[in-house]
């Protein structure tokens, strides 16, 4: 924590890491082998994640604690890390009880796609997502998937997919690779279109409900409005929650309020407590660090300390 002052400064206000977390903190920063630079910008784009700028706001699961320092690692610091593809591994253990246990090890995109694959198959063929791996390898089938990526540079391969962060796209076995825009505009009908359904994925990243971390695609499109009482289908009061929340939601234990602007959710409990939830992913207004490079970012955190300091006094 000495190496972190603008962490440490929060931990001091707020008190929000716990042991676990800030074990992941030096778990992970392990990458950054003690570069001053790199300590001091991961420094400050961790204090203000940490921050808390709304009352009531839910505090950072440690899923979100990992995922936002390996995010900006290797997006900021050390996306020389994802230029080169590695060399994809397979391991092969028999174990005592007659079974055998495979592990594959390849990079992230070439990973995701294989997962979507499966998912296909096995909601199709109604099985489990082993006898899909092993119908896909050994039975004459075939699968279809669209994976949908957002960046802010088309002339990179740097693209973030929602549920696996930043990744190398380059590396990724695809076909038929295009960039469109979305028009993720109110339509007509209760179903979601492909656009509208990739714009509420590229909001919220995952299921909405305070601290869940299933991601957006394994997740349901839940009309805050009812559509049957005039609720739109359209990303203004469409919200993505999984199974288990989703439910909830519709038992009506807990109803919420979506701001359309920013995608944050307000939570609101039969106890009279609430909630606040931001929305966490690429297309989210609160991404404001999109819109400028972290040096520049790093820079206007040096200047607020400063501000924050005051000056000595000159004894005459």
């Amino acid at each position: 924590m000495r190496q972190l002052p603008l962490v440490t400064e929060v931990q001091g206000q707020h008190w929000i890491l716990d042991l676990t977390k800030l074990r992941i903190i030096d778990r992970e920063l392990h990458r950054l082998d003690s570069n001053p630079d790199h300590l001091e910008a991961i420094d400050a784009a961790l204090a203000d994640f940490l921050t808390p700028t709304t009352p009531n706001q839910t505090v950072p699961t440690d899923a979100d604690l990992r995922r936002f320092i390996r995010s900006f690692i290797d997006t900021h610091l050390r996306p020389e890390d994802k230029e080169e593809k590695p060399e994809p591994t397979l391991r092969i253990h028999i174990n005592p009880d007659h079974t055998t246990t495979l592990s594959l090890t390849c990079d992230r995109a070439t990973a995701v796609i294989i997962a979507r694959h499966i998912d296909a198959y096995t909601n199709k063929a109604k099985t489990t997502n082993a006898q899909g791996l092993i119908d896909l390898i050994l039975e004459d089938t075939h699968t279809s998937v669209a994976i949908n990526t957002f960046t802010t540079n088309e002339d990179t391969n740097s693209v973030y997919i929602p549920g696996a962060g930043w990744i190398n796209i380059g590396h990724a076995p695809t076909d038929n690779t295009f960039i469109r825009r979305l028009n993720a505009d109110e339509i007509d009908g209760y179903t979601p279109n492909v656009d509208i359904r990739a714009y509420t994925q590229g909001r919220d990243a995952t299921c909405r409900w305070p601290g869940c971390t299933i991601p957006g695609n394994y997740c349901q499109l839940d009309h805050r409005i009812e559509y049957h009482q005039g609720g739109p289908t359209s990303p203004d009061n469409l919200v993505n929650l999984c199974q288990h929340h989703h439910n909830i939601k519709t038992d009506r234990r807990v109803h919420y309020i979506l701001d359309p602007i920013t995608g944050t959710i307000a939570w609101l409990h039969r106890d009279g407590t609430y909630q606040l939830d931001h929305a966490t992913g690429p297309l989210a207004t609160p991404q404001t660090h999109w819109n400028h490079t972290w040096a520049q970012y790093l820079a206007l955190q040096q200047q607020k300390t400063k501000r924050r300091v005051p000056e000595g006094r000159e004894s005459r």
